[in-house]
């Protein structure tokens, strides 16, 4: 097993996404604050525009931006950061594409050398990004194949937001459109590592960072109940995807070690507040999202569905049904996918129960970069809408990009 995480030494230029670093730096160097912000927006606008793969290109294109008058923003700024900030503390070591084309697996090395994977997943017009919190994960879900890496270490927010600024590069040097949407369902759990993944949150939304959607960013938790109220809280509209995977505690405690800390009524409290803060600042019920992961002949059996029917009737969520991706914990703990008539009969089931479902089509299954799937092994979601009132209600199949659609 690789060490732990240490402190990052503090050596060379500083990270460029560090927000805090930036604006100590232009104010002491006599500028205002707001410089740092301009900052922000003229670099992230040159990777948009297809800056190219070098930090070079991207320095230089937006050195170049502040020229048209429009940036307000000092030429000698962008001179004086390019010169005093790494663009990027990370660096891709790997990216492998699906044969459909449609998602690619990046393997990012950090400043210290160890490695995390990030998602981009094309899907019509629009990109998202499924980025990583920690190294590892301490939360062991048994399906789960980064669960069988353990927790090394919590990314910083600047190695959270350089994903997204990675792949945004990655992608708009290929006359891709730029990731308009950010899931938080990478390695690691998100809310495990509360302080970074909320600055991150906060810089996708700002409009002069990432100036993302706040409906374009989800938070994926497997249930750090004290952690999601406080996200609550501080980040009322932004979407949450809460990792369920079982109907009861008991079983939920099997196959969700997480559970025995933060046990099902305590998770259910803390849903319930998510969706009364979402109504109250939104006036909308779309802002969470129930994923389920479907294990032939554990959780995807009738009474499985019953108990899920009456765990989550009458509350405006989600559910996204997320058929099983084999991985190493196929053969550590003899699970195994369920066919897709299973997944769509149980689909039927809750449908009929009067719950909102969608069935997931997997991006990336062939590149280890589907749900369950990232574990640094580097090797070459659909609407199902609620039911109409037909007897025979259609399971379609669409992609995880709609949930931030």
């Amino acid at each position: 097993m690789p060490p732990r995480r240490g402190r990052a030494p503090a050596t060379g230029k500083p990270a460029f996404f560090n927000a805090q670093e930036l604006e100590r730096f232009v104010v002491q160097r006599g500028f205002d604050a707001v410089v740092a912000q301009r900052l922000w927006r003229v670099v992230i606008r040159a990777l948009r525009d297809g800056g190219g793969e070098s930090d070079d290109e991207v320095w230089e294109r937006a050195s170049k931006y502040c020229i048209d008058g429009r940036q307000k923003l000092p030429k000698v700024a962008v001179e004086l950061a390019s010169q005093n900030f790494r663009l990027f503390s990370s660096k891709l070591a790997h990216v492998a594409e699906s044969k459909d084309t449609q998602t690619t697996k990046l393997v990012i090395e950090l400043r210290d050398g160890h490695r995390v994977e990030s998602v981009a997943m094309r899907h019509k017009s629009r990109t998202t990004v499924c980025v990583s919190s920690q190294i590892g994960c301490a939360m062991g879900c048994q399906f789960c194949a980064t669960g069988t890496m353990n927790l090394i270490g919590d990314l910083d927010t600047s190695e959270i937001l350089e994903q997204v600024a990675l792949i945004t590069r990655h992608e708009c040097a290929r006359s891709r459109p730029a990731p308009r949407n950010v899931v938080f369902m990478g390695m690691g759990e998100p809310l495990a590592n509360y302080q970074s993944v909320s600055a991150a949150v906060t810089s996708l939304c700002d409009p002069f960072h990432f100036a993302l959607r706040k409906k374009g960013v989800t938070v994926s938790t497997v249930g750090v109940a004290p952690a999601l109220k406080k996200l609550t809280r501080e980040h009322p509209e932004v979407r949450v995807a809460l990792s369920l995977h079982a109907p009861s505690q008991e079983l939920r405690a099997r196959i969700v070690p997480a559970a025995k800390q933060w046990p099902l009524h305590e998770l259910i409290e803390a849903l319930d507040d998510h969706l009364n803060s979402v109504s109250r600042h939104s006036g909308s019920h779309d802002g969470l999202m129930v994923e389920y992961v479907l294990l032939k002949g554990v959780n995807d059996r009738r009474e499985d569905a019953d108990e899920l029917i009456a765990l989550l009737r009458g509350k405006p969520v989600m559910l996204n049904l997320i058929p099983y991706n084999p991985n190493v914990t196929a053969t550590l703990h003899g699970f195994e996918a369920p066919s897709i008539e299973s997944c769509r009969a149980f689909g039927k089931i809750v449908i009929e129960g009067g719950l909102r479902v969608r069935l997931r089509e997997e991006f990336g299954q062939d590149i280890n970069a589907a749900c369950g799937q990232l574990a640094l092994a580097t090797k070459d979601i659909e609407d199902l809408a609620p039911a109409p009132p037909a007897p025979e209600p259609a399971v379609a199949s669409t992609s995880v990009a709609d949930a931030t659609a």
